[in-house]
């Protein structure tokens, strides 16, 4: 006769339930923790950088100020600046200003530039590393969305 349950056998249904929830409790922290660890052990060690950036106004006169202005931060081993670039048309882009810089920084930068040619003006913020801040040709890190000013 097995497989058939025999009452009295010494342990009664709530103590069964007791000990089924608390495997199941286990189980659960157990897959909590190893989803945690496992999550842990996948992301990189990477250096983590910071960007702000904003221009404006959207329309300006020939002469005319606009306003740009920004941040960066990241926390590598490098020499960091932040830097202002523009260009009109279709052109390269050109650095307009650059910040300080600083090792484990970046930097700051507020400025107005005046609006010297109709048609269409793009300034972005670019965060750039080199070796040392003699370095001439240091490599750009990360780059903020480009601004789009039309100059009429």
């Amino acid at each position: 006769m097995t497989g058939v349950p025999l009452p009295g056998n010494g342990v009664d249904e709530g103590e069964k339930m007791k000990n089924r929830k608390r495997q199941s409790l286990r189980v659960a922290v157990v897959a909590a923790i190893g989803v945690t660890a496992f999550g842990l052990a996948t992301t990189t060690a990477s250096a983590k950088s910071d960007m702000y950036f904003a221009a404006g106004p959207h329309t300006v006169h020939v002469g005319g100020r606009i306003h740009a202005g920004g941040r960066a931060t990241d926390d590598n081993y490098t020499f960091n600046r932040f830097c202002i670039q523009q260009r009109a048309g279709r052109g390269g882009w050109r650095t307009t200003a650059c910040s300080r810089g600083a090792y484990h920084g970046g930097g700051w930068l507020n400025l107005g530039i005046r609006a010297q040619h109709r048609g269409i003006l793009q300034l972005r913020g670019v965060l750039t590393e080199g070796a040392s801040p003699q370095d001439k040709h240091p490599r750009i890190r990360e780059v903020s969305r480009t601004f789009a000013i039309d100059v009429r």
